[in-house]
């Protein structure tokens, strides 16, 4: 996919304005990308000398500033690689890491966690930030802020933290990365310089710098009697299961096995798990939507013509279809327990159960064939054998073998 696509379709006639919408979150004092940082003397913190720590504007290191909270699996994840760039550049960078959660929930997290103990992450910590997060606001972590030189050289997706950005950054004395915004300003993140005239515009983008990533979302102005439906950043397959999620509300989850590929390269399209990260592939393959309509339609037929739009655009005919594919079939027993297993608590049926294998995400997909409403009290999900072994008491069992099943089907146009 080129880096960047920009197709227009405009209709003239009449003005159109797009209202505002109003954060929860102060913003007043949020820092930008070149703009000075204030000296921050003491922020409590632990893995440090007397429990302080001073971000000092004439510090001649690399401050970079990693947002998380101890819920968040991918900040976590992320630890290691940054104790390892720690220990690499330990006389030219400082990482911190920031959360607003307490002292005792933070040494408890250290004290407890064994994938940290077996990376040895000891990172400076500051806790109970009310500081930071009014210079750097966001909504979702993890959030990285880099400071150099008494000024925001970056604030960006922690993806980009790694050795070549440092190295780029301690030769040049600036770098320039994606800025991470989890925060969309209207007139500030349109994809369209809307003349006052126009009634109705189409506009499908590459990625776009310092817009906030969403799903499809169809908004209605009373006032204007205007619809705008957009999205921004998102990957092909997100825009188009997020907008088939406003036709239909999806029953299963979309595992790989149901996405039948019928094109060129679906590295294009959905991002394949390798070398690079997921915030770099996307900064490559992401998308951006905007449509203005003076028709004002429901929900589920909007979702349709933004379908056509990227069928249109894309080049591409995508439609769900059955398939008969490899799945694991849940079903009842030839010899059930005299005594079947009764539980007044647990999963609220097989199709909940159905999911919550699916979501491992280790195994093919679940057919259900008892469509059972019993409670079913799951608790290892480790392997087929195991869940088998649960199922049992219940009269149940999962074998493999081949059903139709809805897929999504993404075919190339010649």
């Amino acid at each position: 996919m080129k880096k960047i696509l920009l197709i227009l379709i405009s209709l003239y006639l009449s003005p159109i304005s797009w209202a505002q919408n109003r954060e929860e979150i102060d913003r007043s004092l949020g820092l930008h990308v070149g703009q000075e940082f204030p000296d921050i003397l003491e922020l409590s913190a632990l893995n440090v000398l007397g429990n302080k720590i001073a971000l000092d504007r004439s510090s001649d290191k690399i401050i970079i500033l990693d947002f998380f909270d101890t819920y968040c699996s991918n900040c976590i994840a992320a630890m290691p690689k940054l104790q390892r760039l720690q220990k690499q550049y330990s006389d030219k960078i400082q990482v911190v890491l920031v959360t607003w959660q307490d002292r005792k929930t933070v040494e408890k997290f250290f004290s407890t966690n064994k994938f940290l103990k077996e990376n040895q992450v000891n990172l400076v910590t500051i806790y109970a930030d009310t500081v930071l997060r009014k210079y750097f606001p966001h909504k979702g972590v993890p959030h990285t802020a880099w400071l150099y030189k008494g000024r925001v050289q970056a604030v960006t997706f922690s993806d980009f933290v790694k050795a070549e950005n440092i190295d780029l950054l301690l030769a040049n004395g600036a770098i320039k990365l994606p800025i991470k915004s989890d925060f969309s300003d209207g007139l500030n993140t349109s994809l369209l310089s809307v003349d006052e005239n126009v009634i109705g515009s189409v506009s499908l983008s590459g990625y776009r710098n310092a817009i906030e990533s969403n799903g499809v979302v169809i908004q209605y102005d009373s006032i204007l009697n205007r619809q705008k439906s957009s999205f921004y950043n998102i990957d092909v397959l997100g825009a188009y299961t997020s907008a088939f999620s406003k036709i239909k509300k999806p029953e299963f989850l979309l595992k790989d096995e149901r996405i039948v590929w019928n094109v060129w390269d679906s590295s294009l399209y959905k991002y394949p798990k390798g070398t690079e990260t997921f915030d770099e592939w996307l900064l490559e393959n992401g998308i951006c939507y905007e449509r203005y309509d003076q028709v004002v339609r429901p929900d589920s037929a909007q979702a349709q013509v933004i379908l056509n739009d990227l069928n249109t655009f894309l080049g591409l005919h995508v439609y769900w279809a059955k398939r008969e594919i490899p799945c694991l079939v849940l079903q009842r027993t030839n010899s059930a327990p005299d005594d079947l297993k009764v539980t007044k608590s647990g999963l609220g049926g097989t199709s909940v159960l159905a999911f919550m294998i699916d979501y491992q995400d280790r195994f093919p997909p679940v057919y259900d064939e008892v469509n059972g409403k019993q409670k079913l009290d799951i608790k290892d999900y480790s392997t087929i054998e195991q869940i088998n072994l649960q199922l049992n008491g219940y009269g149940l069992e999962l074998k493999a073998g081949r059903r139709l099943m809805d897929v999504l089907v993404f075919e190339q146009r010649k």
